[in-house]
């Protein structure tokens, strides 16, 4: 970790969005526009935070990715609108020391299967505006619903800017992302991975979280959470949050023991709620719920340790037909069994990513793969949304274990 004192615990900003309404953002109209068309009001409400003691504010850019922006016809003001987000931030803290995180979230266009948002396509999307951010000092990954998107998100930082990043997941009432990830596969994959936080945003309010952040903290001594300001009602499409700043500092309080170490607010959460959590500045910081450091290997829905027994099931990739190897794996993909062993003898590495990509969403157990040609392995390892493990010697490739 770069930037923070594991020691103490940070206080991070509140809602963006929830403040620009407050100031006269219309419905309907996108919020990153305010940085080229109402500056002073990102501005101040940057400076607001920073008054109300924040240690970290993040910048008006959540949806500033050229997807988002093209629909509303500001993709030509794509790197404009996020430099300018980073430069308000940063005048806004005027020298104080007070870390200017970018702020970037999903995409808004599933990815493939459930839609059709390729991964390289989505690679670029993060990358074009991770590089716009580059000034930043830290990103923060914020509202993701879906573990492979916040993987490639990740990935599109690690091999270009290379900030530091904090990993924040949404998670649904049943305490699942909307695409059926669980906390601890989300913290376990993201952290092996090399993510500097993993955490939680938005997500209901601070009383209704308690169980996920104790699954985030299994495999993160670091975590962060920024909680709504309750649960919201709806009047004309618009939320409404009524969970008072005092009723909101207690029940994050109690978050703490979940080895907190970044604390703030989402939706419905304004300066004078990050003022009344100050006191959280002064406690001192410690880790109640010890990491767990077994040999695991993951799946997007499961995970296995494998110092302990585990069963095991051959899947052989015999062609190039990508839709022939998802049929068979269709035809195993119910038998018992906790990992499938991976084979495959070829030696070309975009066949491999492709189908390892789709593989991985009908063989849901985490893989071992047994690929011999270097380019092939490390392909079906970028591919695959889990930790994996090899039968060759690596570097810890996209958290891989090597099992020689």
């Amino acid at each position: 970790m770069r930037l923070f004192d594991k020691e103490k615990i940070y206080l991070f900003d509140g809602s963006k969005g929830f403040m620009l309404q407050k100031y006269g953002l219309e419905k309907g109209l996108l919020a990153e526009s305010y940085n080229i068309n109402n500056p002073d009001i990102v501005k101040r409400i940057h400076t607001e935070y920073c008054d109300a003691g924040s240690d970290i504010i993040q910048t008006n850019t959540l949806c500033a990715n050229k997807l988002v922006l093209r629909r509303h016809g500001l993709e030509n003001s794509h790197d404009e609108i996020n430099s300018q987000g980073i430069k308000l931030a940063k005048e806004s803290v005027n020298g104080r020391d007070i870390l200017v995180a970018a702020s970037i979230g999903p995409i808004s266009e599933m990815l493939q299967p459930s839609g059709s948002l390729t991964f390289n396509e989505a690679y670029n999307i993060f990358q074009d505006q991770i590089k716009a951010c580059s000034e930043a000092d830290i990103i923060n990954f914020e509202t993701f619903t879906d573990l492979k998107e916040m993987r490639i998100a990740y990935l599109a930082n690690k091999e270009s800017v290379n900030l530091p990043v904090i990993c924040n997941m949404t998670f649904e009432k049943n305490n699942m992302t909307l695409m059926g990830h669980s906390p601890r596969i989300c913290s376990g994959i993201l952290k092996k991975m090399g993510a500097d936080v993993v955490g939680v945003n938005c997500s209901n309010g601070p009383e209704k979280i308690g169980e996920i952040m104790q699954e985030i903290a299994l495999f993160e001594d670091f975590t962060c959470v920024k909680p709504n300001a309750g649960v919201p009602h709806y009047v004309d499409g618009i939320a409404y949050y009524s969970q008072s700043e005092q009723a909101f500092c207690h029940y994050s309080d109690e978050l703490l023991k979940y080895n907190i170490g970044i604390t703030g607010g989402c939706c419905g959460t304004t300066p004078e709620y990050i003022k009344d959590m100050n006191y959280v500045k002064q406690r001192k910081r410690s880790v109640t719920i010890p990491v767990d450091k077994k040999r695991y290997i993951f799946s997007q829905y499961a995970y296995v340790d494998l110092d302990n027994p585990y069963e095991t099931m051959n899947f052989y990739i015999e062609d190039k037909d990508i839709m022939a190897n998802i049929d068979a794996a269709y035809d195993i993909n119910e038998e018992k069994c906790d990992v499938y062993i991976i084979n495959y003898k070829g030696k070309d590495a975009d066949f491999i990513f492709e189908l390892v990509y789709h593989l991985q969403d009908v063989l849901r157990k985490p893989f071992i793969f047994n690929i011999n040609h270097n380019q092939s392995l490390k392909s079906a390892l970028r591919a695959y949304c889990g930790i994996a493990a090899t039968n060759v010697m690596l570097q810890n490739e996209y958290g891989s274990v090597n099992l020689i």
